[in-house]
């Protein structure tokens, strides 16, 4: 377990200390069946696995070419407006973090890099009603409109 730590330590005086971060969370609910999350970074850790810790789930850190992402999706409910902090481990940071919620004992390892991400919540954006049903109404009354100047001219 110390060697593990020992490890985790090491890695983080030798790099990973360069990281450019974007995020996205879903907003409008009546777009969205869930709520997404999304953290995309470039980071100078280069080949090393990353893992991710969001609120206590460990998650996989998907990597394509220099970007990578973690993604949490989860039911309206369960991911409410809050900031989230996602904190990134290599692969021996996970193991004692692993360790460290299954034994509960001693002090967390510290996360190669935390990403704070900030989601406002979803709710419902734009009109109280859908433009479907707006056009729809403009739509009869321009046919009422012509339909009433029609009956007038025929008579």
């Amino acid at each position: 377990m110390k060697s593990i730590i020992v490890l985790a330590l090491l890695h983080l005086t030798l790099g990973c200390s360069n990281f450019d971060v974007k995020s996205y969370t879903t907003t409008n609910i009546a777009l969205a069946t869930e709520t997404a999350v999304l953290v995309e970074f470039t980071s100078d850790c280069g080949d090393a696995k990353l893992s991710a810790v969001v609120d206590g789930e460990v998650l996989p850190v998907y990597s394509a070419g220099d970007k990578s992402m973690v993604t949490v999706v989860k039911e309206h409910s369960q991911l409410p407006a809050n900031t989230y902090t996602v904190d990134l481990y290599d692969e021996a940071g996970i193991v004692a973090f692993k360790n460290f919620a299954k034994e509960g004992a001693g002090d967390a390892p510290k996360a190669i890099h935390s990403i704070s991400v900030a989601h406002p919540g979803v709710s419902k954006e734009g009109l109280p009603i859908q433009s479907e049903f707006i056009v729809m109404v403009v739509a009869l009354l321009v046919w009422w409109g012509a339909n009433s100047i029609k009956a007038k001219i025929s008579e």
